[in-house]
């Protein structure tokens, strides 16, 4: 219950709001073409894609930290490790679209979703990096520090789809 206060209270910290600000018109420059906003926010298919999206950087992220505990597995954990890069940017983008739509209590729980997600990406990329320079263990652990962090913005994108889905604004 102590995880779920804490998350609770990121509703309400209002000195999120100004980065909340800023995320918000990165997200209208993101989506200002009409068919990409559409697109993104999932309108064709009469859905939300972001949820759907965010399983392909996830799934080839853990996957390649399991790979990481087998011998003789580094180029296909590498390889994993760039799959989920290349596909974190459509999953962003689409969250991006989705995120026009909060209220500012969910907004600042966003924020550190945002940051979270943000932080693992670049730890991911980093990994990648060190694996392709042949530092293939830093390259697994900084992966693993990417992936636990991945975690953190998981529990809020679930805080943000489940327990406030009901305060997004009308599309």
């Amino acid at each position: 219950m102590r995880l779920l206060t804490a998350i609770d209270a990121l509703e309400d910290a209002r000195l999120l709001d100004p980065v909340a600000d800023v995320l918000g018109r990165v997200s209208d420059t993101v989506t200002r073409p009409r068919t990409l906003r559409a697109a993104l926010e999932g309108r064709p298919l009469g859905h939300a894609v972001h949820p759907m999206l965010v399983q392909l950087p996830i799934g080839a992220w853990v996957s390649a930290g399991w790979l990481d505990f087998l011998p003789r597995t580094e180029t296909a954990a590498s390889v994993l490790t760039g799959v989920g890069l290349a596909t974190a940017l459509p999953a962003a983008a689409a969250g991006l679209a989705d995120y026009r739509h909060l209220d500012a209590r969910a907004r600042r729980v966003a924020v550190v979703h945002v940051t979270a997600n943000t932080v693992s990406l670049l730890c991911q990329a980093v990994s990648l990096r060190e694996r392709l320079s042949g530092r293939v263990r830093r390259g697994q652990w900084i992966g693993l520090a990417g992936t636990m962090t991945l975690a953190v913005g998981g529990l809020l994108g679930g805080q943000l789809a489940h327990r406030l889905a009901g305060t997004a604004t009308n599309r």
